[in-house]
């Protein structure tokens, strides 16, 4: 990957936010969820994102919320479709990790925020989720609202390494 660092928005992703017991989804969606805080799982459909204990965020591929909701009639479940409500941010480059050091406190280093690692943060005074996708790779999920906002602050924290 070139040197620096780059900042684009994704095209929209079916995102669906789940709620309820790890294995009772799990089921229905044929794949393990991750019960580690702050960890990922993917399937050959998804990845899930987990968010709380009780709370997955999933993305990509066949997120049929029709065809998950049928399967989980009668459980004591949520889902629900959040694809139009977040924008999705590619952060890449050698200097992802420092530009995203200016606008949250984690510890992004690989060893402190390996690849498939994830978590919900205060990203330059807005919330979202930040996953790291490969090692020079971060996805950023953000609210529409919020999403001019947040490009136009990573953008200038990235103007050093341009």
């Amino acid at each position: 990957m070139a040197e620096g660092v780059t900042l684009c928005e994704l095209p929209r992703v079916p995102q669906l936010t789940l709620r309820g017991e790890a294995a009772v989804l799990g089921r229905a969606l044929a794949m393990l969820l991750p019960t580690e805080p702050n960890t990922t799982a993917t399937s050959d459909r998804c990845v899930a994102l987990w968010l709380g204990p009780d709370e997955w965020l999933l993305v990509g591929g066949s997120c049929d919320l029709h065809k998950i909701r049928q399967s989980l009639i009668g459980e004591h479940v949520a889902v629900v479709d959040v694809g139009a409500s977040r924008t999705v941010l590619e952060l890449a480059g050698t200097k992802a990790e420092q530009v995203l050091a200016k606008a949250a406190t984690l510890d992004f280093h690989p060893r402190a925020f390996a690849v498939g690692r994830c978590a919900q943060t205060n990203l330059a005074r807005t919330q979202g989720i930040v996953h790291r996708v490969a090692l020079a790779q971060f996805h950023l999920y953000v609210c529409n609202s919020f999403a001019r906002y947040l490009i136009g602050w990573l953008r200038d924290a990235m103007s050093e390494y341009q």
